[in-house]
């Protein structure tokens, strides 16, 4: 009997950990309950055909969206690594956009929930998978954003992880994304204002293939961060027809 009790531990330990593995990197809801609930359709793409906007926003079958449950440093905001300023904000969009680039299976960004992600009435908030890989999880393990607090306790654990290991912008001097957003900056960091509108309503960011074809009028305003971007009421470049 104690055999056969010793056996069943042996067996069950690592089908226990294979779940839990499994489990890490689903998307925080199941896609099948959000759509019933919601009614909308998940937006599905080759991850080679997303854009990248910045660290935790997208453009995907034309849409733009945010990322739920996270938030990277703005394009143009720098961070402190033993002493030298860093452009941790395009690292960050650097980062995501290799996850889409290298994606083995079809992306795909179910409905997210906008009140635990602070971001209600703007761009639409989605979760993101690759396959069973969940987009906002990986991007916070890996020290490249930093989690929305209270969206998912699973995103709290994965970030406090990566800060006592120091990982990423766990080991940089850095001023919290939300807070740089409404202005503040490290002493010494010499930020930069990346964005820019295009025509009287639209903006465009720097990793845009589009952006390095258009001309920067004297009367085009810099813009910090896509959400001051909206507080304007610009629009994002929409994609050729």
């Amino acid at each position: 009997m104690k055999r056969f009790s010793h056996l069943i531990v042996l067996i069950a330990v690592p089908a226990l950990f294979a779940l839990a593995v499994y489990l890490q990197d689903k998307p925080v809801n199941a896609a099948g309950d959000k759509i019933a609930k919601t009614g909308e359709m998940a937006l599905k793409a080759e991850g080679r055909d997303i854009q990248v906007i910045d660290g935790d926003t997208i453009m995907i079958n034309g849409k733009v969206v945010d990322i739920a449950g996270m938030d990277a440093p703005e394009l143009g905001q720098q961070c402190r690594h033993n002493g030298t300023f860093q452009d941790c904000g395009m690292s960050s969009a650097m980062q995501l956009r290799k996850y889409f680039a290298m994606a083995p299976f079809t992306v795909q960004c179910w409905p997210g929930d906008p009140e635990r992600s602070e971001k209600e009435g703007d761009f639409p908030i989605v979760e993101c998978g690759i396959g069973e890989r969940d987009v906002a999880a990986a991007m916070i393990t890996d020290g490249e954003a930093l989690p929305i607090p209270g969206y998912s306790h699973r995103y709290d654990s994965l970030s406090t992880e990566a800060d006592n290991a120091k990982i990423g912008l766990h080991g940089d001097d850095m001023i919290a994304p939300i807070d740089w957003r409404d202005g503040k900056r490290l002493d010494g960091e010499n930020g930069h204002c990346l964005y820019r509108t295009e025509g009287a309503n639209n903006y465009i960011g720097p990793l845009d293939p589009r952006f390095a074809d258009s001309t920067a009028k004297e009367d085009s305003i810099k813009i910090c961060s896509d959400e001051e971007a909206r507080d304007k009421n610009l629009v994002y470049l929409a994609p050729a027809p």
